[in-house]
């Protein structure tokens, strides 16, 4: 049995032209071959949202009672653990995987992402670009200040692009934010479709998902009041 947990846990204040305005986060990473067939993994949402499922490889597997229907590449289906009264957007964001890791030396003004400190001191990442003040980890980014050898045994990453240029909701959200049993079945469903164009000559854009071990951050934004006025 779910039991579907009430928005507003920050105890704060949100001042809003909607009645009941309720803002949700994840964060996702998108893994179409993981052996848990649901297409991504280390799904974050502190608890608010049941399932994401993508195109997997994999046989597709099950969550919370809910069996991935293996969406097509470039389709996210996207169940929550609460019903809402309206859909009102979001937005969102990506990390997208390096496109190269294990390099020794920098080129100056180019990024770089740490992927190993191994001997490397820290006066040597300071010395490739490393803002002061911060203590060298894996993933932190910078730009390089100088031409040269990292020194140690240290490595870097060159960041990758993202292979997804559009995000949209497909068909109408609010004919599928109300399920009819959330004990039995979860609640509110949306479903989300990336996109980006076939190659660089073109401005088309065909459904294409983000590359495996992105990292996508979703909001949502609903109405949990039936109350409307001039129709929010």
């Amino acid at each position: 049995m779910s039991v579907a947990r009430g928005a507003g846990q920050n105890g704060g204040h949100f001042y809003s032209n909607i009645t009941r305005p309720i803002s949700l986060d994840c964060n996702f990473i998108v893994d179409s071959a993981n052996g848990n067939g649901l297409g991504i993994r280390s799904l974050k949402s502190n608890g608010y949202i049941r399932n994401v499922f993508m195109h997997t490889s994999a046989s597709p597997g099950s969550n919370k009672g809910a069996l991935n229907p293996n969406p097509a590449v470039g389709y996210a289906l996207i169940q929550f653990e609460n019903n809402f009264n309206y859909y009102l957007g979001g937005y969102n964001g990506f990390v997208s995987p390096l496109s190269s890791t294990g390099l020794t030396s920098t080129t100056q003004h180019s990024p770089y992402v740490i992927t190993s400190i191994g001997s490397t001191t820290l006066a040597q990442f300071q010395a490739a670009g490393l803002p002061q003040g911060l203590v060298p980890t894996v993933g932190q980014s910078f730009i390089a200040i100088a031409t040269g050898s990292l020194g140690g045994s240290g490595t870097l990453g060159a960041p990758g692009l993202p292979t997804t240029l559009s995000v949209s909701i497909v068909g109408d959200p609010n004919a599928s934010i109300s399920n009819s049993s959330i004990a039995a079945n979860g609640g509110a469903y949306l479903l989300v479709q990336f996109a980006a164009p076939t190659n660089s000559s073109t401005t088309t854009l065909v459904a294409a998902a983000p590359a495996d071990g992105s990292v996508v951050g979703m909001n949502f934004k609903f109405d949990g009041s039936s109350v409307t006025i001039d129709g929010l």
